[in-house]
């Protein structure tokens, strides 16, 4: 009997901790692949320092990532008037879209039936308005998005104790230059 093939799935990753976590639980029931889209992380080291952890992770998993180092001044012209906003704000919701509209368009491109983000690992992020931008992106391509709480069952204390154990880079805040002031 013929093992049944598991749908193809485009997981935005913001971060290699947050990845860690959220790969582990979509892997059983899905082809992941990794997809690497931050035009909001700031300073380029800190994209770099990011994008090398993440490559790590890849590495650990055995999981394609795709790289797109694309839109940083589109995203700044974006997110510079809503500088003053506060985390979780107006910015933070323009830039989950942001994300997830590049993300569901390479899913549409390359042919991922889903799509989905790590981003909803984070107890400091707004878990509804990213699963709301999700749904929002997914109704303009054929690529379905996965609404995901991967904060649930302790789900960032064990993106915590995957960092660890895999020697991880973790970051101390968001990642634009926006968030460092808060």
């Amino acid at each position: 009997m013929a093992r049944k093939q598991k749908p193809r799935l485009l997981l935005h990753i913001c971060c290699a901790p947050c990845a860690s976590w959220a790969a582990k639980c979509l892997m059983s029931d899905y082809e992941v692949t990794l997809f690497f889209y931050n035009p909001n992380i700031w300073p380029q080291e800190e994209w770099s320092k990011r994008l090398a952890a993440v490559e790590k992770l890849a590495g650990i998993y055995n999981l394609p990532l795709i790289i797109d180092d694309s839109g940083v001044e589109d995203w700044l012209i974006m997110a510079s008037p809503l500088s003053q906003e506060p985390e979780q704000g107006r910015r933070c919701q323009l830039c989950y879209e942001w994300r997830l509209r590049q993300t569901a368009t390479r899913a549409d491109q390359e042919g991922y039936a889903y799509f989905a983000t790590s981003l909803t690992v984070s107890p400091y992020k707004d878990r509804e308005a990213i699963n709301q931008a999700g749904q929002l992106v997914a109704k303009a391509v054929k690529a379905n998005y996965v609404l995901t709480n991967f904060q649930e069952n302790n789900g960032y204390r064990h993106s915590i104790e995957l960092s660890r154990q895999y020697g991880l880079y973790r970051q101390k805040y968001c990642g634009c230059k926006f968030s460092l002031s808060y």
